[in-house]
């Protein structure tokens, strides 16, 4: 031996040794995917827990069964009851009640106008699960929309 590892040049008998082969660059973390595969959206360039929600955001709350409904928006409370509909502005309403109705099953939602009358509507969860729901998304949304009209932004100057 000369020293070396490998074959000594010229040995017809000798393995060819695998030459490198150059490898190719690294594919970029959001590389597009397959032409069989959905598009994915890019994800955000923040964490998703510290997104804030846009100034003029307006929530909606809708709960509804097979004879009646209930929808809390922007411009107020519409009561539905089999086809008839009675709508409540902001401006218009003194207050606003929720609770279960009997069986444990059934969402009750009062709005009092000024005068002390008020008008009640019902709606039947499917089961506890959407009851429970319902009670978290329209304490969300009229908290917001009745902490608008108890606190009014400031003008700006």
């Amino acid at each position: 031996m000369n020293g070396q590892y490998g074959p000594v040049p010229g040995n017809p008998y000798a393995q060819p040794q695998p030459q490198p082969q150059p490898q190719s660059a690294p594919q970029p973390v959001h590389a597009q995917p397959p032409a069989y595969a959905p598009p994915q959206p890019a994800p955000p360039a923040y964490a998703p827990s510290y997104a804030q929600p846009p100034a003029h955001h307006n929530p909606e709350f809708l709960a509804a069964d097979s004879r009646s409904g209930i929808v809390v928006d922007e411009n107020g409370v519409t009561f539905d009851f089999e086809g008839q509909s009675a709508e409540f502005p902001w401006s218009e309403i003194q207050s606003i009640h929720s609770k279960p109705g009997a069986g444990g099953h059934r969402l009750m939602v009062a709005v009092v106008l000024p005068g002390g009358k008020f008008y009640e509507c019902g709606v039947k969860a499917r089961n506890s699960v959407t009851l429970n729901q319902w009670f978290r998304d329209l304490g969300h949304v009229l908290g917001v929309y009745l902490g608008r009209r108890d606190n009014p932004p400031l003008p700006h100057p």
